[in-house]
């Protein structure tokens, strides 16, 4: 399917969610509350629609708001959990929206790059009081401690590690793998693809990733799917219940979450290895023509049978020539 302008056409155009909202009139309140003492808050509400974004894929899942690890921490998979990984220096406005009674869209926390861009968004089907929200968010406006006078706790962030030589980048975990995504969107990680070796990244066509899609929903193999941007990494663990295509956007519903990739952004897709507790894991990355990594599958779980099928199965996808592609 033809794109609707030039690849890169509309590279400098940029579209501020944020800005407008603001436009729009609706009730926003902006909150100064540190992102760990929000997700602590919002654990225990139901009825929870959790949503990343990027420009080519969106992953929604509902259930339970649980709360976030963060970068250079040590990731941890269950399966039938969702969990969220967050950049926190790439996070520049956290906003509270008031339920929007005409649209009946209900309230929501929503996360904001510098640039404007809603990274993800917390909505809150369940509360449908307009006082409820509010007494829910009443202390996140103010900076945690500022009213009694107390220190406010800080979450330290670390530096994200991304080594100049891209030989350092095999052979670590996939917390390494997943956290290289932030920032750029993964533009950085994406360069140094073709100078990890054959055996560590390989690039296949993208028609092959739609193929193994389908089979593993049709198998329902447990699969973890990573859906990133610059501050945020939303991982579903579970088979996948459907599969469907609608022209060239793909959805995948998997147990209360959806994915939906436009395939006609998709530029390449890579498989590479990595350290998956002693073993060999490998993951299959798709990247758009800005060279965004948008999306990333792979097994997980202690079946030895699985493993060795994944394993066989990416190894055996012919390869797109040789990793010239830059």
């Amino acid at each position: 399917m033809p794109h609707h302008c030039p690849r890169g056409g509309n590279a400098a155009r940029t579209t501020s969610e944020l800005a407008a909202l603001s436009e729009m009139r609706i009730a926003l309140t902006r909150l100064a509350a540190p992102l760990p003492q929000i997700a602590a808050d919002l654990a225990g509400v139901d009825g929870v629609v959790a949503l990343t974004t990027n420009a080519t894929t969106v992953m929604t899942e509902i259930g339970r708001y649980t709360g976030p690890c963060f970068a250079t921490e040590p990731l941890a998979l269950k399966a039938g959990e969702a969990a969220l990984r967050v950049h926190l220096p790439s996070i520049s406005a956290t906003l509270a929206v008031e339920r929007q009674a005409l649209s009946r869209s209900p309230c929501s926390v929503q996360f904001f790059s510098p640039e404007g861009a809603a990274l993800h968004k917390t909505i809150l089907t369940s509360i449908t009081d307009d006082y409820a929200f509010a007494e829910l968010t009443q202390g996140w406006s103010i900076p945690a401690g500022e009213a009694s006078g107390a220190t406010p706790a800080r979450t330290e962030v670390r530096v994200l590690d991304k080594p100049a030589d891209p030989r350092c980048w095999r052979g670590r975990d996939l917390a390494f793998h997943l956290d290289s995504l932030f920032l750029d969107g993964g533009i950085g990680r994406r360069a140094t693809l073709p100078d990890w070796g054959d055996d560590h990244a390989w690039s296949v066509e993208p028609e092959l990733a739609v193929h193994l899609l389908r089979l593993l929903t049709e198998i329902r193999a447990p699969v973890a799917t990573m859906v990133s941007n610059a501050a945020f990494a939303q991982i579903h663990q579970g088979a996948f219940d459907d599969i469907r295509q609608i022209g060239p956007v793909i959805r995948l519903c998997s147990e209360g979450c959806t994915i939906s990739i436009d395939f006609n952004e998709i530029d390449e897709v890579w498989v590479t290895r990595f350290d998956a507790g002693g073993r060999a894991g490998h993951l299959i990355e798709l990247y758009d023509w800005r060279f965004h990594c948008v999306a990333q599958f792979t097994e997980f779980g202690a079946n030895g049978h699985l493993s060795r099928f994944w394993g066989q199965t990416v190894r055996d996808m012919p390869r797109r020539g040789r990793n010239a592609a830059s």
